[in-house]
């Protein structure tokens, strides 16, 4: 009750403080002392948490480690799907998740399916559901002991000591179990309640979660003088070290993670209180308006009453939260995927299924807009006020599940499906009809907050709505016969770099214009193509192939996973002052690419894809750095873990920058040179290494990059994505094949071909027969893009189209392509062979539009 109504001051890290406290419309100073502050902080010091924890937490009652490890049908069944998954990359998950639809299986649909499943995987696991936990006694007096296993052993053994010692030492442990369990017969949940309702109320007042709505409501209302109290407690917008400590102390001396999720699964009080939580039949007000209650309250003069009212599912779920998003700061993927640290991969499972319900109610049920729709009745929804309890689970929960996303994005944690929610933003979408009603939907709090919920191939679409209707809003289209006169750019084709940066890298925004490309061939002519779209994207391939090539030193590839690009570090020695204008114009040629629905060849690191999206994971600098420099990461973690002096290796804190053989040692901070490490700060040292190399070493190419993007690309679109996702937007499918059959099934015949005509039904044998990268050659001879659009060629624009072209001989003429209309003119030839032939002159020519 105190924790709940103290002053911010009273538990701030300042050693003293003023306050003012709010009576009614009045407010009046408070001067903390010194003595008031030291008392309060004794709560917080670091021996007296782990005690009274570890007091507070028997794991063997609780039975912790048993319900961790347990699995279920649901749990091996993701674990099937993972497998089945493989060594699939998140990028080529993304791609594969843009062309399908989810739809519901019969075992999902029917009621009476599910009914019988669930009866049958009951009558199945009963066994297991009855028989007792490994290393616990049997409920009950009288029952007999299952000695049956230990018979087989000793029947079947030749020596039988090993099972005599094993079986001696199972009855010991369980002996002293049960003797503990006699000695603690008393023992309840109840101090690790109270103890969860104090600190929960600590970390989410001085936490740094309890301050912001982070969903978007407005300010919480104060209620009239009458009552003389303010209807929410306040709370800090940053964490204060105070919390952090605490943190540390919970987080890294305790068991409460493993203990607090082990609750939350087994405690009947605590899952009754969840469900009130996150189900929407049960809910009785908006999760931003929960209010930890404490345990006790004052009945009388001196009397302490236990209450019963509060939702403290809530506020044990809100600490598990916390710490989880606390421990998963220092958890690197190897221990998170393969080590089980902090929770077994099933369980982390389990949680992104909790966590996924909480906020689905929190930014969609709780927020909508339409009266007749609304889950929580008009009186109590808008009356209630946030209170800070509330908004700090709705954001320690966000913050939990983005990392655990962030990471997914590397190494799938589970199967993509776990993350959606079914059908969400669907009709919505459907409803739009302007440029207004498509960004007007990135403002729902789901879209903000959490856009993982909703399925990428949805999120594209969105994306595609708002660049299309965006773009026919400034240039027109000949559908409504308002086509706008572009800007005209001469390129020569020896020169698409020079021509482009002086033609189109002052245009800025103005980019988003029709430009209209002229190619000058080699000999000054200008070349007889029209373009309607067609020549920028040969264009902007014949750039691409330039500029993004490592040998041109504005790019390197990365040494540890799929030679990913990233800005050369070295870029100003190479081309001097003007790399920054470089990376400005390549920056906006990329955003022109995705304004025109354009998909390229480069691939991006993973960390270059989150500086594109601006908002970069700190935490992620190690992993990121194993991709730039495998030997430089495997260095760093030979020192983490060397468990020596590590003053010893004779390392300071410098590094050496190499520009093309010029080595200059660079200090990480003041005076680096002469600081040593030692084994208390090499992991500052290991920090600032991967910090210099991942983020301090690129910043400025990075930055110029990214101006000149989201002077096309507003950065609010491109936050839709995650970096694999963000990759499938700019390129495409991860490993580039084309789909035959897609393209077949939405392609379209003009000019006398049908479906049914042979000389169609030769050219998809001829297609199918081509190598990748001869398929990819001929996408890009009829669309000048080697990739296909990311939601397939259901989304190409114009279509895919096949026209007739009639001949007498087959020399008469060779295959010719309209890229503006994504058109390929195909002559009738006498036979398959030939058309092959021809088909790969044409298309390896390389040359311009004086191939006839």
């Amino acid at each position: 009750s105190l924790v709940d109504s103290a002053p911010l001051g009273a538990l701030s890290s300042r050693p003293s403080a003023v306050e003012w406290v709010s009576e009614g419309t009045r407010s009046t100073p408070i001067v903390l002392s010194v003595v008031i502050i030291d008392q309060c902080k004794a709560l917080l010091a670091d021996s007296y948490v782990r005690n009274l924890f570890n007091c507070a937490i028997d794991e063997d009652i609780i039975r912790v480690e048993s319900i961790i490890a347990s699995k279920n049908d649901k749990d091996r069944k993701y674990e099937k799907e993972m497998t089945e998954l493989g060594s699939a990359s998140a990028a080529s998950l993304a791609a594969r998740e843009a062309r399908v639809d989810r739809s519901k299986g019969f075992w999902q649909s029917s009621r009476w399916a599910k009914k019988l499943s669930k009866n049958i995987n009951s009558l199945i696991s009963g066994d297991d559901k009855k028989s007792t936990q490994k290393g616990s006694s049997p409920k009950g007096g009288g029952k007999l002991v299952n000695t049956s296993s230990l018979s087989r052993k000793l029947a079947h053994s030749g020596d039988n000591s090993g099972a005599i010692a094993e079986a001696s030492a199972q009855a010991k442990k369980e002996e002293a179990q049960k003797l503990k369990r006699a000695n603690n017969q008393e023992y309840t949940t109840k101090a690790l309640f109270a103890l969860v309702r104090t600190y929960g109320c600590i970390l989410a007042r001085w936490g740094g979660y309890g301050k912001e709505d982070i969903v978007g409501r407005a300010p919480a209302k104060k209620k009239s003088a009458e009552n003389g109290k303010s209807s929410t407690k306040e709370a800090l917008g940053k964490p204060d070290p105070l919390a952090q400590s605490l943190l540390n102390a919970i987080c890294f001396s305790t068991p409460v993670v493993e203990t607090l999720w082990a609750i939350i699964q087994s405690d009947n009080h605590t899952i009754s209180d969840l469900y009130k939580v996150i189900d929407e039949d049960k809910a009785s007000s908006p999760i931003r308006c929960l209010k930890s209650h404490p345990m006790f309250e004052r009945s009388g003069a001196l009397n302490l009453v236990y209450r019963r009212d509060g939702n403290l599912g809530s506020v044990v779920l809100y600490v598990f939260v916390t710490c989880l998003a606390h421990i998963l700061i220092v958890t690197d993927d190897i221990e998170l995927h393969d080590m089980n640290k902090p929770l077994p991969p099933h369980q982390i499972r389990r949680c992104i299924l909790l966590l996924k319900k909480l906020l689905y109610r929190a930014t969609c049920l709780d927020y909508m807009k339409s009266p007749s729709d609304r889950l929580i009745p008009p009186a109590t929804d808008e009356t209630a006020d946030s209170n800070y309890f509330g908004l700090a689970l709705i954001s320690a929960s966000s913050k939990t599940m983005r990392d655990l996303y962030d990471r997914s994005s590397r190494r799938p944690l589970c199967p993509p499906k776990l993350w959606l929610v079914e059908d969400l933003l669907e009709k919505d979408i459907r409803r739009c009809k302007t440029k207004e009603d498509y960004v007007a939907l990135l403002l729902l709090p789901v879209l903000r907050v959490c856009p993982f919920l909703v399925s990428f191939k949805r999120r594209l679409r969105l994306f595609e709505r708002i660049v299309a209707t965006n773009r026919i809003s400034i240039q027109g289209s000949n559908e409504n016969h308002n086509l706008q006169p572009g800007v005209v750019v001469k390129i020569m084709r020896g020169r698409v770099l020079e021509d482009g940066l002086i033609h189109l890298n002052n245009l800025g925004s103005d980019l988003r214009r029709r430009i209209v490309v002229q190619y000058i061939s080699a000999a000054g002519a200008s070349e007889t193509g029209v373009d309607v779209g067609g020549l920028f994207k040969e264009f902007w391939a014949d750039l691409s192939n330039l500029a993004f090539d490592p040998n041109f030193a504005l790019f390197k590839a990365t040494e540890g996973s799929g030679n990913c690009l990233y800005p050369n570090p070295s870029s100003r020695a190479a081309h001097g002052t003007d790399h920054i204008v470089l990376y400005e114009f390549l920056g906006r040629i990329l955003g022109k690419a995705l304004y025109e629905g354009i998909t390229i060849q480069p691939q991006f690191a993973h960390f270059f894809l989150s500086f594109l999206r601006g908002d970069y994971n700190f935490l992620h600098m190690l992993p990121d750095l194993f991709t730039m420099d495998p030997q430089l990461y495997n260095n760093l973690m030979f020192l983490k873990t060397y468990e020596g002096d590590a003053s010893d290796l004779c390392l300071t804190f410098t590094v050496n920058k190499d520009d093309f053989g010029g080595n200059e040692e660079v200090p990480l901070i003041p005076n680096g040179a002469n600081i040593e490490v030692t084994n208390a700060n090499k992991h500052r040292y290991i920090g600032l290494v991967a910090k210099y190399h991942v983020c301090d070493r690129v910043r400025e190419q990075s930055q110029a990059f990214v101006r000149g993007l989201w002077e096309v690309i507003d950065r609010r679109w491109l936050l839709l994505f995650n970096e694999p996702e963000l990759q499938v937007l700019i390129s495409g499918s991860a490993d580039g094949k084309i789909d035959v059959a897609d393209m077949k099934s939405h392609a379209r015949y003009t000019g006398g071909y049908t479906i049914f005509d042979k000389h169609i039904a030769r050219f998809w044998n001829v297609v199918a027969s081509f190598s990748s990268t001869e398929q990819a050659e001929l996408l890009k001879f009829v669309t000048s893009c080697e990739r296909p659009p990311p939601l397939g060629f259901m989304t190409l624009n114009p279509p895919f189209t096949i026209q007739r072209v009639g001949i007498l001989r087959d020399g008469d003429k060779l295959p010719s392509a309209s890229t503006c209309f994504n058109t390929l003119k195909l002559p009738t030839y006498s036979s398959e062979k030939v058309m092959k032939q021809r088909l790969l002159y044409a298309i390896k020519s390389g040359a311009g539009f004086e191939l006839t």
